[in-house]
């Protein structure tokens, strides 16, 4: 049996793509016996094939680096119009892979499949505007934040009227809207009808008017909203989501950034909320009735993230929470009840079944955030990087950075170290999460993919196809620079690491 240890291809910072690496150096990489960390070792497979990794058929290969490589696995020979896609193949028939309208870039409507296997778009709607790009994405003769499509829109604090009245403390100074220095001067904060208790645009609220809004409704659990003088939202009285299980779920608000170097390369999330911290060793304990999974010697007590435990493992663990605070469950797997699973019915071998498994976006419970949504909280909303054209926050050296502070204070990292620490001993970031960077790496939903898809990109949920899962935000026993908002792993998910855990997300 392989070792539990991840064994995961770094990218960037310097190595080549696509070598392996699991929790330390490997050195005996291309002697064609299987090490640990090593999924495979030149000809020596272990046993693994295109099949039992989930691929319909081909050839497997492994890399210079001792990691499968299933390039070979898709098939040479794709045949249009016999419903599975194939190849370079978009979508087959019904089967659109996935994909939708909104996945494509678009507001909405029907994605359709040409007898080519080609994504037909004629039937989809609007193209959203993107606020930051320069350019009139929805063809209405505006662009970026002189379209009223970016009402409230982050990208556009301090360019134009509306961001001055969106109800949030964009730059983390504690000021909303008009009381804050950086909307002096905009037109949103010279409207003569502020104070005359009738909401007028650009007004989100005016006196005791609030135009409907309570705290609840903006996405906090509860508390008192307020508007400011200036006719903007005060929401220093609204309060977070407090799960009884797992504590204190911080509402992120939605928006739109840069996923990567690429200015266009814009992602747009929703609202959701995060738990503060990662989830705990108690935490598990107390959630699932299993005993606690974590490799103790690396690790100084219960209140350390859980570690040890594979994709398969936390999507259970989400799934029972949900059941445990009478939610609907978001993930299913084929013959599995969740309501009566034992620890040991969950897989820690390849399962095709557990790999398939599905999510109901619609539902109430518990999730892993999609790998957008962690990017998103991460950067603390670009709290710090407000109207800016080209948004850097996904540059950012770890969580919380803001190119002077110390990445000591905020994450626990590098080889060496005991262990990892219990949640919350480091600062927090933008938003007030707590070890984003750092302390274990953190599993998301979606699969692996070497680089991201272009252009714009709506509530984005990865990949389609493939078996890797994504891991973030580095670990106790990773260099600093694997604690860049960037930085990301592929990891299979049946493997088990002492450096990787999770942390939950609801709407």
């Amino acid at each position: 049996m392989r070792s539990l240890i991840f064994s995961m291809f770094l990218l960037g910072f310097g190595l080549l793509a696509g070598c392996s690496v699991a929790l330390g150096p490997i050195e005996a990489c291309g002697n064609g016996v299987i090490e640990d960390g090593e999924q495979c070792d030149g000809a020596n497979l272990g046993g693994e094939t295109c099949v039992s990794l989930g691929q319909p058929s081909g050839t497997l290969a492994c890399t210079s680096g001792c990691g499968f490589d299933i390039t070979g696995c898709t098939g040479s020979n794709p045949v249009c119009g016999n419903g599975v896609v194939e190849g370079s193949e978009q979508c087959d028939g019904s089967n659109l892979n996935g994909q939708s309208c909104v996945t494509q870039g678009y507001m909405g409507g029907s994605l359709t499949c040409t007898s080519g296997c080609a994504f037909d778009t004629s039937g989809c709607g609007d193209i959203p505007e993107i606020c930051s790009d320069g350019a009139d994405n929805d063809g209405d003769g505006e662009i970026d934040c002189e379209d009223s499509d970016c009402f409230g829109d982050p990208a556009c604090d301090g360019e134009n009227e509306y961001d001055c009245h969106n109800g949030l403390d964009d730059d983390g100074d504690g000021l909303t809207d008009c009381d804050d220095p950086d909307c002096a001067g905009s037109p949103a904060c010279s409207a003569s009808g502020c104070g005359d208790g009738n909401i007028q645009a650009p007004e989100a609220c005016d006196g005791d008017d609030l135009g409907g809004k309570t705290c609840m409704i903006l996405g906090y659990e509860a508390g008192e909203l307020a508007c400011t003088s200036l006719c903007g939202f005060d929401v220093s009285g609204c309060s977070n989501v407090e799960s009884p299980h797992v504590g204190e779920l911080i509402h992120v608000p939605g928006g739109t950034f840069q996923r990567d170097a690429t200015a266009t390369n814009l992602s747009t999330v929703s609202a959701f909320r995060m738990s503060k911290y990662e989830i705990t060793r108690a935490q598990w304990v107390a959630v699932t009735g299993w005993a606690d999974p974590s490799d103790t010697e690396n690790s100084s007590g219960m209140d350390d993230p859980v570690q040890t435990v594979n994709w398969y493992h936390i999507i259970s663990f989400c799934n029972k929470l949900s059941l445990r605070e009478g939610l609907t469950p978001v993930y299913s797997v084929s013959g599995v009840n969740f309501s009566t699973l034992a620890f040991e019915q969950i897989p820690i071998n390849y399962d095709a079944a557990w790999t398939a498994a599905t999510a109901n976006w619609a539902a109430n419970g518990y999730r892993l955030p999609t790998e957008m949504e962690w990017m998103w909280a991460a950067m603390g909303a670009d709290l710090a990087n407000p109207g800016a054209t080209n948004r850097t926050g996904w540059a950012k050296a770890f969580a919380g950075s803001t190119g002077t502070n110390s990445l000591d204070d905020y994450a626990v990292h590098s080889y060496g170290t005991s262990g990892t620490a219990p949640v919350g001993s480091k600062l927090d970031n933008e938003l007030g999460f707590h070890d984003l960077s750092g302390n274990v790496w953190e599993h998301v939903w979606d699969r692996y993919e070497e680089t991201y898809p272009i252009g714009p990109l709506t509530n984005y949920r990865g990949p389609t196809s493939g078996t890797s899962r994504v891991l973030r935000g580095g670990s106790w026993d990773f260099y600093p620079q694997h604690c860049a908002v960037s930085a990301r792993y592929p990891a299979a998910p049946h493997e088990r690491g002492y450096n990787s855990g999770f942390r939950v997300v609801r709407p």
